[in-house]
C-alpha cells in the first residue's frame, strides 16, 4: 500500500526516458505550449506565403521592388510609349532634377558646366555616341566601356537618366571657358 508522501515524490521526480548514452539520460518534457503556437503558425504563415506569392502570384517581387527603389518602372506586358525629350527640354523641374544628378555622378568626369576632362565635352556638337536623345540615354544607360565610362542605369534608373539627358541638352551650345577639344562625330543632338 502507497501512503501520501511516496505519491508526493512520484511527482517530483523527473520522468526520464528509457533510454541513455554514454551514462547521460534524458527528461522527458513536454514541449511548452507557446513554442508550439510559434512552430505551427510558422508552418501556416509559410503556406499562405507560398500560395499569396509564387502560386497566384499576387504581391511585388523582390525584382520590382528593387527596380521601383532605383526609379525604374517595372517593364510590362505592352507597356506605355517612349519618354518623349522634345515636350521636356523646357521643363525646369526636369532641369533642375538633372543638374541635380549630373553634379552628384557626372561632374567629376565631365566638369561642372559640361566642358569635359576626363569625359568628353558634352555642350559642343560632337558626339562620341550616337547624337540623338536616345543614343545619349543608351550611353548613360549601358555606359562606353572603350571609354572608361561605366553604364548608370542600375544606379540611377529611368527617370533620373531622362532628367539627364535633358540637362544635358540644355546646356548646348553653352560655351564654358576651358573646354576640351571636340571628339567624335559632328551633328547637333536631336
Amino acid at each position: 500500500m502507497t501512503n501520501e508522501k511516496d505519491d508526493k515524490d512520484k511527482k517530483k521526480s523527473p520522468k526520464l526516458l528509457d533510454h541513455e548514452f554514454d551514462g547521460i539520460k534524458e527528461l522527458d518534457n513536454p514541449v511548452p505550449i507557446w513554442f508550439q503556437f510559434i512552430f505551427y503558425g510558422t508552418i501556416v504563415f509559410g503556406a499562405i506565403y507560398m500560395l499569396y506569392y509564387h502560386i497566384y502570384k499576387g504581391g511585388h517581387s523582390l525584382k520590382n521592388e528593387y527596380l521601383a527603389s532605383v526609379g525604374q518602372t517595372p517593364s510590362k506586358e505592352g507597356g506605355g510609349g517612349e519618354f518623349d525629350y522634345s515636350q521636356n527640354l523646357t521643363n525646369k523641374n526636369m532641369i533642375d532634377s538633372g543638374k541635380q544628378v549630373y553634379d552628384a555622378n557626372c561632374a567629376s568626369c565631365h566638369g561642372l558646366k559640361g566642358q569635359g576632362g576626363v569625359g568628353p565635352n558634352l555642350t559642343d556638337d560632337f558626339w562620341i555616341v550616337e547624337n540623338t536623345y536616345k543614343g545619349v540615354e543608351n550611353a548613360i544607360q549601358v555606359g562606353v566601356p572603350e571609354k572608361g565610362m561605366p553604364g548608370w542605369k542600375t544606379i540611377l534608373g529611368d527617370k533620373k537618366i531622362q532628367a539627364l539627358v535633358v540637362y544635358i541638352a540644355s546646356m548646348q551650345g553653352s560655351n564654358p571657358p576651358d573646354a576640351k577639344k571636340p571628339e567624335g562625330k559632328p551633328g547637333k543632338l536631336h
